[in-house]
């Protein structure tokens, strides 16, 4: 019987966890594709990159990759098809994070080694993180970007 609790409360802590880190998956997958895209196209190197921080960040890895590959991949597309409500959206879904400032400095690490993964750090992906930066109340002149 206390085997069975115990995995409950396992099954229910994961729930709440993916429940709680939602909004943080989204503005991640969002912010993702927003610099990756900056640029004008998406290279295998960014994508990488996205798949490495779904290993690396905590808040991330409770969600399965397929769901925040699926959703970056929406975002792409929705840039590239209709850039000025998309990059709209980009930024509601950051901005559900910006009260959580672990989150938000993660979130921007994340984007600027997107930015930087393929060695060149284009000035359009850094105006990307910058805004991103803004957004998220974070002073971009100490990012690094």
């Amino acid at each position: 019987m206390a085997d069975l609790l115990s995995r409950a409360r396992a099954v229910i802590a994961e729930h709440v966890e993916r429940f709680t880190n939602r909004d943080f998956l989204e503005a991640a997958m969002a912010a993702s594709a927003l610099v990756s895209q900056a640029d004008g196209s998406v290279n295998f190197t960014e994508a990488s990159t996205v798949d490495q921080a779904l290993d690396a960040v905590h808040r991330l890895n409770v969600y399965d990759r397929n769901e925040a590959t699926d959703l970056y991949r929406s975002y792409i597309d929705e840039l590239t098809e209709e850039p000025e409500e998309a990059r709209r959206r980009v930024f509601r879904a950051v901005e559900r994070i910006a009260d959580d400032e672990e989150a938000a400095r993660i979130l921007i690490k994340i984007c600027v080694a997107i930015g930087r993964s393929d060695d060149e750090f284009a000035e359009s992906e850094r105006r990307a993180v910058r805004d991103l930066a803004r957004t998220l109340g974070l002073d971009p002149s100490g990012l690094d970007v």
